[in-house]
């Protein structure tokens, strides 16, 4: 009975390790996307655009037309509550990359933009506006105030 009983624990041990192998082969081999280049960034509308072709210009080009920030540059939307790194690709790729620009876009271009993605949930839109234009401004005091009232994306103190 103790020879079965050890004879199952060395398989047991022997499968787990070889599980943590595969594991570490398949998942600890894998690459990063590659970084988007020059190309990619470029102006809406040219060869490196990534947004789908709906017909005709989209609102988010038409709104940020003249905000557009020099190549290659884009801020951390990231900080901003409720923006995780799908949500700012999506806004990238509609053309917003800076504060100043989603501080200039609406709730429905924003929408539109995350839409376009094929991503739907974001309860805490309607305070990224103020939230964009005090790190566009450079008040991080401001900034820190209204993220520290903020619960799930939205503003415990604002006025209905």
């Amino acid at each position: 009975m103790a020879w079965f009983i050890n004879q199952s624990l060395l398989i047991i041990l022997a499968a787990f390790l070889l599980g943590l192998l595969v594991g570490w082969l398949v998942w600890g081999n894998r690459t990063a996307p590659p970084a988007p280049t020059a190309a990619a960034q470029a102006a809406p509308g040219s060869e490196g655009d990534r947004r789908p072709a709906l017909g005709a210009e989209p609102v988010t080009e038409i709104a940020l037309r003249s905000t557009q920030p020099p190549v290659g540059r884009n801020d951390e939307l990231e900080r901003i509550e409720g923006i995780g790194p799908k949500m700012a690709a999506a806004l990238r790729d509609a053309g917003i990359r800076t504060f100043a620009q989603l501080a200039a876009t609406d709730n429905t271009t924003r929408r539109t933009a995350i839409e376009a993605a094929g991503l739907t949930f974001a309860p805490s839109l309607v305070t990224w506006g103020r939230q964009a234009q005090l790190l566009a401004d450079g008040d991080e005091v401001g900034f820190a105030e209204l993220t520290a009232r903020l619960v799930a994306g939205r503003d415990t103190e604002a006025v209905l």
